[in-house]
């Protein structure tokens, strides 16, 4: 059965950007998802993951209520080209925007083959290179259990011909730990325009995804260890708008190999070298291709109790490519190569106290020289209150085709383009302040006030002739707010848990309009209790106020408010099998999730997408 309790001084922060430290002694605003745990209270996919974040806000993309998503939007930044995805230490982006998929990676991902999720906010991910000045999602593929080896299979069907199929095995044979996994995925989705049509093609919304996952770690002994992983996806969806139907299809490749060891009792080090390539295909004959091969050398020196620095150098090649109609693009072949040198001095004067400054420049064969930092404090008042802030750079960095004298014509869409030797990086300051307090026993609130700022945005402008080209935007843009989250258990009364998350902010533009793919206030909550130790029921929550979308030159327009509400039930059997069950969209809401082109014209904006209707989901849960 789940359990709320909230332990959040035993938590390591992985995705910190150049050492492992403690969530108690961070000063940034980072959130440790557990997967496990997710998937006990019917979460299942990365998406519906990241709407449990305060101050995450998912805005779906294509007709897809499943297999794509537009935009991650963290506090206002929105997420393309300005978040980061991490899987396994590896960047599933291209260091200067071509191929910038890291909205289709979260889309795909699943719960079942990870085993940390992690989501940093704001500029203070910015330690990690270009693209991250809004924030990191960083993924790992789970370690092996070292208690005893174990088999799962895990089964889920629901309405419009969904089912997803899961299996894995885990565990450890001497020095050697591993976890094996592979999950399939179908679903038909339920696409419905606004005006109540349905589009006019069999298998209008079909997505399918095959994946594997392995991981494998040879400990040496206790203090050297050598991992490899490997993660494959195969999937491929249909995009049904009014305009006809076109088949897209991704297909990845990731592996690593990382060997970590404490060389002394000050000393430790770790060295890693990664490959992701993916291939984006739409429709025959139009290929997107990536290519990052990474290497990173990470060390770590204790001075003394209260000194502690991390010094690390990574090299990342990146390689971007595009086909249209069979024909090679020599305007859409992007290479860049970057040598980053990061480092970050923690100092920890007392047990209550910690602070750390990080700093990283990056040499870029593309965009040169380019330097970012954070610093961050924590100070527990006592032993129920904790102060912590931090401050940070990022920039986000246009790609070589953007910043050339290039001009195409896509021959699907008939869209031209025309780079812009002019534009410049854009770069963006951040800072946030945060009082976490314990108000009883298993009860935590926390309260954060942020502010971000983009100079130089990166934005787009359209011509008289009907192109377009990546522009600098005029001014500056803000987002400030307000990040609340409030949640704990009552282990007595049944094991009851709960989280509410609410955030609120003013993304604005240099116009005083509200930034695109936005909105004002964002909610979630879930409660979950267990009337008896086999039996777990709960309900949760998302909402959004004040959405935002795209308009002919970029204009944001409004979009509906919605909220959604689901229910899930979990049941164990025996300790080998459970059974669940779950709805989605539980009062059957309606609101839009890809407007049309002309949202001017009302008889257009009746073929706009909408979301899907209820959906029920139910399976089964065996291990042995």
């Amino acid at each position: 059965m789940p359990t709320a309790e909230v332990q959040l001084e035993d938590i390591t922060v992985s995705a910190y950007g150049g050492a492992d430290v403690p969530y108690d002694r961070s000063g940034v605003s980072v959130e440790a998802l557990d997967p496990a745990e997710l998937r006990e209270r019917g979460i299942t996919t990365v998406t519906e993951a990241l709407a449990t974040v305060p101050g995450a806000y998912i805005q779906s993309g294509g007709d897809n209520q499943r297999g794509n998503v537009s935009a991650l939007t963290l506090r206002g930044f929105t997420g393309v080209g300005s978040i980061l995805t991490m899987v396994d230490g590896m960047r599933t982006s291209g260091l200067s925007g071509g191929a910038d998929i890291t909205a289709n990676t979260l889309a795909r991902a699943h719960c079942q083959d990870l085993g940390n999720m992690e989501v940093l906010r704001g500029s203070q991910g910015a330690v990690y290179g270009n693209g991250a000045e809004g924030g990191v999602v960083y993924m790992e593929t789970p370690e092996g259990d070292a208690e005893k080896p174990r088999f799962r299979i895990w089964n889920e069907a629901g309405t419009h011909d969904s089912y997803t199929g899961h299996l894995s095995t885990q565990g450890r044979q001497g020095r050697l730990a591993y976890f094996l996994s592979g999950t399939y995925e179908r679903t038909n989705n339920d696409i419905h325009f606004l005006n109540g049509d349905k589009p006019p093609y069999k298998h209008s919304g079909k997505f399918g995804n095959a994946s594997e996952a392995l991981r494998l770690d040879y400990h040496a002994d206790d203090n050297r260890c050598l991992t490899a992983t490997y993660r494959r996806e195969d999937a491929a969806y249909n995009y049904a708008g009014p305009y006809g139907l076109t088949p897209y299809t991704f297909m990845s490749n990731l592996a690593t190999l990382k060997w970590r060891g404490k060389l002394t009792e000050a000393y430790s080090a770790t060295l890693m070298a990664g490959y992701f390539g993916t291939d984006y295909m739409l429709g025959h004959g139009y290929n997107y291709n990536l290519r990052n091969v990474q290497a990173e050398w990470r060390n770590a020196l204790r001075w003394s109790d209260r000194h502690t620095t991390t010094a690390s150098l990574t090299w990342v090649r990146s390689a971007f490519s595009a086909l249209y109609g069979g024909i090679p693009q020599p305007n859409q072949r992007n290479r860049d190569s970057t040598i980053g040198i990061c480092a970050m001095h923690s100092f920890t004067p007392t047990e209550r106290h910690c602070a750390n400054l990080t700093a990283r420049l990056d040499q870029s064969t593309t965009y040169n020289a380019l330097f970012t930092m954070r610093a961050d404090g924590s100070v527990r008042i006592n032993d129920r209150t904790r102060i912590l802030a931090s401050a940070g750079r990022g920039y986000r960095a246009p790609d070589s085709f953007a910043r050339s004298n290039a001009v195409y014509t896509d021959p699907l869409w008939g869209t031209t383009y025309r780079g812009n030797p002019d534009l410049k990086c854009e770069t963006s300051w951040s800072a946030d302040a945060g009082l976490e307090r314990d108000l009883a026993d298993h009860h935590t609130a926390r309260a954060t006030l942020f502010w971000q700022r983009r100079d130089k945005a990166l934005s787009t402008a359209y011509r008289e002739d009907g192109s377009s080209m990546a522009v600098n935007a005029p001014g500056h843009w803000l987002a400030q707010g307000v990040e609340l989250s409030l949640r704990g258990c009552w282990e007595p009364q049944w094991n009851t848990g709960y989280s509410i998350g609410w955030t609120y902010t003013r993304p604005l533009q240099a116009d005083k309009k509200q930034a695109p793919c936005t909105a004002r206030q964002v909610w979630s909550a879930d409660i979950h209790t267990s009337p008896t130790e086999k039996f777990t029921t709960g309900v949760g929550i998302s909402a959004a106020v004040g959405r935002t979308g795209f308009a002919s030159n970029y204009n944001p327009y409004r979009n509906d408010n919605y909220y959604t509400l689901r229910w899930y039930a979990r049941y164990k059997v025996s300790d080998h099998l459970s059974l669940h069950l779950r709805v989605e969209n539980l009062t059957n809401q309606k609101y839009v999730t890809e407007s049309a082109y002309t949202v001017y014209d009302p008889a257009a904006y009746a073929q706009s997408i909408i979301c899907a209707g209820t959906t029920a989901y139910a399976g089964c849960d065996i291990t042995f």
